[in-house]
């Protein structure tokens, strides 16, 4: 298993002109129900928590750091054909975080994306959370919330985030700064409400733009 730290390999590596059409879906052959947007060319905003240090290099899925281009070719065909039982265990086998998995997750809640961006003084890994802005067609909704992100939405990204995709970076990770801190800022929230539709940051100012 590659450790994190370790994976310097720039999404450059991948020619997006000579691959462009595999980190995009065909939303004319998607079912409607997996849409992330209405348009395929809309603009998301979306919260992703991870390690640190990932903004000039963006994120590659699984698939390719194990080099299965194969695999997330196939996955992607599955998604457009609409077989929905596949579907659900493709969205099932993602979310118990399989080596190769051809997605990366992201939410329109950074309250969510904080679950995933742990302020623990016992953390292995430096973490905190990135804003990303990507194209709808990119990603697809995760309509059967198998990852239990209820109304904060797990929006799956295909293949790759790229360097240009992250907007911003949230500065300071800790207790004190927690997405997840109460409104009285006196306890740490697990996670956000179910029903939360929150898609605010807590103190815009925490956060660089990139």
């Amino acid at each position: 298993m590659i450790n994190p730290l370790e994976a310097q390999v720039s999404v450059f590596n991948f020619s997006k002109e000579k691959d462009k059409d595999l980190f995009t879906f065909d939303y004319n052959k998607l079912k409607e129900k997996y849409f992330s947007a209405f348009s395929p060319e809309e603009d998301l905003i979306l919260y992703k928590g991870a390690i640190n240090g990932f903004e000039k290099k963006g994120f590659l899925s699984g698939a390719l750091k194990e080099q299965r281009k194969d695999h997330l070719e196939e996955i992607k065909r599955s998604l457009e054909e609409g077989e929905e039982e596949k579907i659900k265990m493709i969205f099932d086998r993602h979310t118990s975080y399989y080596n190769y998995t051809p997605f990366l997750s992201a939410t329109f809640n950074p309250q969510m994306a904080q679950t995933f961006a742990s302020t623990s003084a016992h953390r292995m890994y430096e973490r905190t959370i990135y804003q990303l802005k990507i194209k709808a067609k990119r990603s697809i909704l995760e309509s059967y919330d198998t990852g239990y992100c209820g109304e904060s939405k797990e929006i799956l990204i295909l293949g790759a985030i790229f360097p240009e995709e992250i907007t911003a970076i949230k500065i300071m990770n800790d207790d004190a700064n927690s997405e997840l801190l109460d409104e009285k800022n006196s306890w740490i929230k697990r996670k956000p409400d179910k029903l939360s539709k929150n898609k605010e940051v807590k103190d815009k100012n925490n956060w660089l733009k990139v």
